[in-house]
């Protein structure tokens, strides 16, 4: 991977910095060179110094060398759980605009008698699930069942596709 000029800078300016002068001032001090205690507390300060000041200018940096940056927010909310087995007739599916389940109730399924919807993810926050509850496009299904996984698949897929 080629990388620009400016990419090339701005990793020079923000790349690695300080963990091998403390290592190698930690040389000093373990072998017992004269003054090792305040060469190794001036290798400290400069590295700290170094890192306070680099990473505060971190942003103009990229500004100067045309490396993009952007904020990202967080979801700081995951609901998981791990099993031994995989579990048998349980998946996750996305409700696909034009599929037959778009608009319809959990009770319209047809996902068997032994089948429910466990839970439906709109816009990252959780549905109340009811038999009532009618599925979007763009909704997270999670869906037991004991019928032919690709039977229920096509169910939240679009037509043609």
């Amino acid at each position: 991977m080629d990388l620009s000029r400016g990419e090339k800078t701005f990793l020079a300016f923000t790349g690695l910095k300080g963990a091998v002068p403390v290592l190698l001032g930690s040389y000093l001090v373990s072998s017992g060179v004269g003054d090792a205690d305040r060469l190794y507390d001036v290798v400290f300060v400069v590295v700290v110094f170094s890192v306070v000041v680099q990473g505060s200018l971190v942003p103009t940096v990229a500004r100067w060398c045309r490396v993009p940056m952007r904020s990202v927010e967080l979801e700081p909310r995951a609901l998981g759980v791990r099993l031994r087995d995989r579990p048998e007739g349980v998946a996750r599916h996305l409700v696909e605009e034009g599929s037959p389940a778009e608009s319809s109730t959990v009770d319209g399924l047809a996902i068997g008698e032994d089948g429910w919807v466990s839970m439906v993810v709109r816009e990252g926050r959780i549905v109340p699930v009811s038999s009532a509850t009618r599925l979007r496009a763009g909704d997270e299904v999670l869906l037991i069942t004991g019928e032919d996984e690709n039977a229920i698949a096509d169910l939240l897929t679009a037509r043609g596709t």
